[in-house]
């Protein structure tokens, strides 16, 4: 949703509307905005049509004359009701057109060229046009009516952009929208669901929705073969999963993923067949929740420092799981709060239409990578998590590296000779060219292949089995399995 402002009063150049597919009125458009006009009048009046039906019905003594007062007040109430609001509610569902604007092809925007919000919409309609059609009837009659039309009429075919007097009031104006070409649609072809995946999160993830049993009742109802559960920074759900293997019929491969970092880069290794049951997990565990608390209260400090007012931490703390505080939860605190709606430097997001939007624009502009309340959170080194994961058994797996690979590929080099034996080359947002260039380097390096969708919860753009890997491709997924049980 976009952000609600006062739309500035001069006219967006054609270069702007060209953009958005618009084009700006010539007086060649005055004869179909005529008739459009007509159109939205013959909207606002329609009760009047179902009057005109019932008096024909009491002239042909099909309804008694003795209901025509009950009649007469309903059929104005109605009136006023449509006079009103009938008009609005179209534009409000197809975005800024009335009925006669959709068939005429025109819609109402900002004089600037952005799409007018619904309380823009609704100003210009109701002040602009029902409440003076309401007033001039019923103090001057149906001549008080014609008149300010006119005026508006007079202004369109005289003024640039064919702007009438509310659309001066509201800067606001008309435009048409270029006719676009059919294109034929192709039916999309369902993406192939794997049936291996190596990259799930249950909910002892900070992000994950689904409990160890729910997942292997999902696995089993799309019919996978093999899964494993790579919580970050956990390895709980594994004790779980190796139970339900059996009760679900899939195959289970106890997992990882784990943060780190490496030369200030974070990165995510995916450990796999690891003996989940080791003491180093589970202090990598505590020490994970330890940074993210720390991370977070100074994280929330340094907004404290800048809006100048005490932020309630343990408020915020109580009942979180993870300990975690990232920038979107702590800007949804200060905006939904009272107490925090007079800071001068919320002012700006609490102009939303949505909380949601405002959150995640407040959090990217004060606590993402470079800005002021950005936390580096603590991570362990990468050689440390490579020796953790070879000490309980365990495979190393360079997690989503398509885009780290494109970037910057010696650093992979790098990697490779720490100790990374795999690379998660399948993977649901790697992109085709990323998922070719990591299968070669894969090859030529002698390195695992593995797939994954990083599955968190069904709102999500990752569902399960969708990790890209096509059918014939599991079978080298299949090898790396194979080769460790």
């Amino acid at each position: 949703m976009k952000k609600r402002k006062q739309s500035a009063p001069s006219v967006a150049s054609e270069a702007i509307y060209a953009q958005k597919g618009y084009y700006a009125l010539t007086k060649n458009d005055w004869k179909p905005r005529f008739f459009s006009f007509l159109i939205d009048v013959c909207v606002m009046i329609a009760p009047i049509m179902i009057w005109n039906i019932i008096m024909m019905a009491v002239l042909g003594s099909i309804v008694s004359v003795s209901g025509m007062v009950i009649v007469n007040i309903a059929i104005g109430i109605l009136l006023i009701l449509s006079i009103l609001c009938a008009n609005f509610y179209i534009y409000k569902q197809t975005g800024g057109q009335s009925l006669g604007m959709r068939i005429f092809g025109y819609k109402v925007i900002t004089s600037n060229g952005n799409d007018c919000s619904n309380a823009a919409l609704l100003r210009r309609e109701v002040i602009g046009f029902a409440i003076p059609f309401l007033v001039l009837m019923y103090f001057l009659n149906i001549f008080g009516v014609v008149l300010y039309w006119a005026i508006n009429g007079i202004l369109v075919l005289t003024t640039k952009q064919q702007r009438t007097l509310p659309d001066m009031l509201f800067h606001t104006c008309v435009v048409g929208v270029a006719k676009q070409k059919r294109v034929r649609s192709v039916k999309p072809q369902p993406q192939y669901r794997s049936r291996i995946d190596l990259h799930l999160h249950s909910d002892f993830s900070a992000n994950g929705e689904y409990n160890v049993e729910e997942l292997f009742q999902l696995a089993a109802k799309n019919n996978m073969q093999t899964i494993s559960i790579t919580d970050l920074d956990c390895a709980k759900s594994n004790h779980l999963a190796k139970r339900m293997s059996a009760l679900y019929n899939v195959e289970y491969i106890p997992g990882i993923e784990i943060n780190c970092e490496y030369q200030g880069i974070r990165l995510r290794v995916l450990g796999y067949f690891i003996d989940y049951t080791n003491e180093l997990f589970a202090t990598i565990e505590n020490e994970s929740l330890v940074n993210e608390k720390r991370a977070s209260i100074a994280r929330v400090q340094k907004f404290e420092k800048l809006i100048g007012r005490h932020i309630d931490i343990d408020r915020l703390l109580q009942n979180n799981r993870f300990q975690r505080l990232p920038g979107e939860l702590i800007a949804k605190h200060v905006l939904t709060r009272s107490e925090f709606s007079d800071c001068e430097l919320l002012q700006p997001y609490l102009q939303y239409d949505h909380m949601e939007e405002a959150a995640r624009k407040l959090a990217k502009d004060y606590f993402s990578y470079g800005k002021p309340c950005y936390v580096q959170v603590k991570y362990p080194l990468l050689e440390d998590v490579l020796e953790v994961i070879k000490m309980s058994g365990g495979v190393s797996v360079l997690a989503y590296p398509g885009r780290l690979y494109m970037s910057e590929p010696q650093l992979l080099d790098e990697l490779v000779k720490l100790g990374i034996q795999g690379l998660e080359v399948f993977y649901s947002k790697h992109t085709q060219e990323e998922m070719k260039a990591l299968m070669k380097y894969a090859m030529t390096h002698k390195l695992y292949i593995t797939g994954g969708s990083g599955f968190f919860h069904e709102q999500g753009s990752a569902r399960i089995g969708m990790t890209q890997c096509p059918k014939d491709g599991e079978r080298i997924i299949q090898d790396f399995i194979e080769a460790y049980q």
